[in-house]
Parts: C-alpha cells; sequence; structure tokens
C-alpha cells in the first residue's frame, strides 16, 4: 500500500522528449484532469513534419502511397543541418476548405534533435526513383502547335526538331521520357529565331546544378 501511495505522488512521461517550461510553481494547488498542463514535453526524434499538398496534386501522391520510393525530405534551411529523409506518415481525410489543400505529415529521424518543435523548414515529397533518366535543362523544352518540343543540335551544327514527352520536373532539370537520347546536344535559348535544319553555332551553356534536396 505505501508504494502505491508512492507512486501516486510521481508523474512519469510516457515519452522520450524534451520537457519545455512549466507551468506551475511549488506551492500551486493541482488537480487531476485541471485546464492547466504542468508542462509540455516535446517528442523529438522521430519528428513530425506537417505540410501541405495542393488538391490537384493529391491524386498523384496517394497514387504512389504503396511505392517504397515514397519519401519526404525535410530541410532546416541550415547550412549546419544536412536535409533529412523521412517517410509519409499521414494524409489527412479531406481537403481544407477554401484552401484547396490537404493537411500532410512525414516522420523524420532526428537523433541529433537539429530540428525542433514548430520550426518552419522546406519539404520535398519524392515520389518515385527513375534510373537512368534522361535530363534536360527547363529552358529546353518549348510549347508549339504539336506539343512539346525540343531542337536538337545534330553533329554537322545543323538544328532537328524533336517532339518530346516531358516527365517530372527538378529543379531547373525536366526528364524527357521519349524524343530525346542521353548525349544529344539540344537548345536552351533563343529558339524562336531558329528553325529546323537550320545551321547553328553551339556554345557550351553554363551547367545546371545537380538537383538539389532543398525544396
Amino acid at each position: 500500500a505505501a508504494q502505491v501511495n508512492l507512486d501516486f505522488c510521481s508523474i512519469r512521461s510516457p515519452i522520450d522528449g524534451r520537457a519545455g517550461l512549466r507551468n506551475v510553481d511549488v506551492g500551486n494547488v493541482v488537480s487531476p484532469g485541471g485546464n492547466t498542463p504542468l508542462l509540455t514535453i516535446q517528442g523529438l526524434d522521430p519528428i513530425y513534419t506537417d505540410f501541405t499538398v495542393a488538391e490537384p496534386d493529391l491524386p498523384l501522391v496517394r497514387r504512389y502511397l504503396q511505392n517504397p520510393n515514397l519519401k519526404v525530405v525535410t530541410d532546416a534551411d541550415d547550412d549546419d543541418v544536412e536535409p533529412r529523409l523521412g517517410d509519409l506518415y499521414f494524409i489527412d481525410t479531406g481537403i481544407q476548405p477554401g484552401a484547396g489543400t490537404v493537411k500532410v505529415r512525414g516522420v523524420t529521424p532526428n537523433p541529433d534533435r537539429a530540428l525542433w518543435p514548430e520550426q518552419f523548414v522546406k519539404v520535398r515529397l519524392i515520389l518515385d526513383k527513375l534510373k537512368d533518366a534522361t535530363l534536360v535543362p527547363g529552358g529546353a523544352v518549348q510549347i508549339g502547335q504539336n506539343g512539346p518540343y525540343v531542337f536538337v543540335v545534330k553533329p554537322d551544327s545543323t538544328l532537328d526538331l524533336r517532339q518530346v514527352k516531358p516527365g517530372q520536373s527538378h529543379g531547373d532539370l525536366t526528364v524527357i521520357s521519349e524524343g530525346v537520347t542521353a548525349g544529344e546536344t539540344v537548345v536552351v535559348s533563343g529558339q524562336l529565331q531558329l528553325a529546323p535544319g537550320a545551321k547553328v553555332n553551339p556554345q557550351e551553356a553554363a551547367a545546371s546544378p545537380p538537383p538539389s534536396t532543398k525544396a
């Protein structure tokens, strides 16, 4: 009985985390079920990231829910903190009225406690990984009467207009699933002054930066 009474005198947190400022002081009267919590404990590892997905993108996200490559990248926008790779934890049950978005939650390992509760971060949702994808600078893809196209510079420095099938974009790069093969040279600017068969003197453009893990 004495041990039971002693146990009733102690409050133990059901989770590991960090305790915030206490809301009561020694001598204050507290009671079970009171409106004022003694303090708040925030779980830090793993940590949850709340963000939203636009309504038009929701069907695409749902299509990849069972894909093992589906990941959430959380970036604190801090040079000392590497972006973290986590998992999609939760999608809300409905669209937010007036906002046209749905609430989404990711769960991310945070063993060094670098990410902090209520901190603003950048989030990128990775739906899938494409192996050996052909990428071109986004500026190379133009829209014509017959759909998307690019100008390809042939070995004799003449232009070939190719209808292409663009896919996902990542930063300044666009995936091309049809129409261009790896190693071919494409035009990235000045397309309005060009025509198929024209001879050009191609100049190498500045290299596009590698895809960033930032949102």
